[in-house]
């Protein structure tokens, strides 16, 4: 099976959630022997990781005028949706996402479709945002063949909102890899038992919710360090300001940006993570830490509410009274946590590996492909043979 996939990042310390499960799909479908090929927006370093795959990738240039807006090769992304069985796009409120939808329906190829939790701007759009929606976004979502949810919830909201009959949507989770060698490369960790953030340091993220909620318990547990880890997105500064100000710069510590061992490494050290996301599809980090073993205290806008079933973790509302109680419920049980961090990685490695997952995708890509063959949807290609995307010069032509 040829497939195209499209995202707008594939660079981790931008890229966020989706830059992850692309790169782990493209991974996983690869080594299950399907053939795949990339167009992005920006590249980075887990694009370069693929393309030592012999993926081919086609990074659009862009420009900048108060959004990003990609210079096409209009003919160049046209082979590679013409050269695909399927087409699989990630990311709503981009313009190489409504352009390749555009010519994969030209071009009679089926195309699913995933916004992978960026639905919820919606909920109050600004006036831009509503017009994209009205003017592109509705005709993109009319012609997928499927919309990949990420959780069942996504998928009720999907419907709540659009209409869409519960068969035209797919439930993907995400997922997370074995986890890599534990060892620190020297990244600087507290000294101190410590509670664990990582993510983007930007308003959606909640670290700020975090930080305050943090401040309110530091008292009560004085051995206790929060440690800060992400790339900067307009937020570090201020954070800093607030530890300043509520007495805590020395119980605070920003990391910055975390390579994968590093991350590995501050995961299996930290007593628990926070995740005090504001609106998440699923979180990806909580999984990566569960898969370690350390147990996670989410709110219940992260998609991950079955790890207080599971007694992995506790899931509390998205403010900060809510995560105040919740650290102090976790902390206040401290001895009990490595129990609870064992039952979350024995939860996830059952069902939440992308192996197991990106089965499921390949599943519905397949069905969707041959429902469009029935209907006489899809077209031959130029020469009528199978095309092999490995057998192409990898990069940007």
């Amino acid at each position: 099976m040829n497939i195209l996939l499209t995202n707008i990042s594939l660079n981790s310390r931008t890229g966020g959630g989706t830059t992850e499960r692309t790169r782990q799909l493209v991974r996983q479908l690869t080594m299950q022997g399907h053939r795949c090929a990339l167009a992005l927006m920006e590249g980075g370093d887990r694009a370069e990781e693929l393309r030592e795959l012999g993926v081919p990738i086609y990074v659009a240039p862009t420009v900048t005028i108060r959004f990003r807006i990609p210079l096409l090769r209009f003919g160049k992304l046209a082979e590679m949706v013409r050269e695909a069985d399927v087409v699989h796009i990630l990311g709503y409120w981009n313009l190489l996402s409504i352009t390749t939808a555009w010519l994969a329906t030209r071009l009679g190829r089926p195309y699913v479709f995933s916004a992978a939790g960026e639905f919820a701007v919606l909920d109050r759009p600004r006036l831009v945002a509503r017009a994209f929606h009205l003017l592109l976004g509705r005709r993109m979502l009319r012609h997928a063949a499927r919309i990949i949810a990420i959780t069942p919830l996504e998928k009720r909201q999907i419907i709540d909102r659009f209409g869409f009959p519960s068969e035209r949507i797919v439930v993907v989770p995400n997922g997370v890899a074995p986890p890599p060698s534990a060892a620190s490369t020297g990244t600087r960790l507290p000294d101190a038992p410590y509670i664990l953030f990582v993510g983007r340091l930007i308003a959606i993220k909640g670290s700020d919710l975090l930080l305050t909620a943090f401040a309110g318990i530091a008292d009560q547990y004085s051995d206790v360090h929060l440690a800060m880890a992400g790339s900067d997105f307009g937020m570090e500064d201020k954070l800093r300001q607030d530890a300043v100000s509520l007495g805590m710069a020395d119980r605070i510590t920003f990391i910055g940006h975390l390579a994968e061992h590093d991350r590995t490494a501050a995961y299996d050290k930290a007593l628990l993570l926070a995740v005090p996301s504001r609106d998440e599809a699923m979180s990806l980090v909580a999984l990566e830490a569960g898969i370690v073993g350390t147990p996670v205290l989410v709110t219940d806008r992260c998609g991950f509410d079955e790890i207080a079933e599971i007694e992995g973790g506790y899931v509390v509302a998205a403010n900060v009274d809510s995560l105040r109680d919740g650290l102090m419920a976790m902390l206040d049980r401290r001895h009990e946590l490595p129990d609870w961090g064992e039952r979350l990685r024995e939860h996830v490695e059952k069902n939440y590996t992308w192996q197991t997952i990106v089965q499921d995708l390949v599943s519905c890509l397949k069905a969707v492909i041959h429902q469009s063959r029935q209907d006489g949807e899809v077209m031959p290609s130029a020469s009528g043979e199978d095309h092999d995307f490995r057998s192409r010069p990898q990069g940007v032509p």
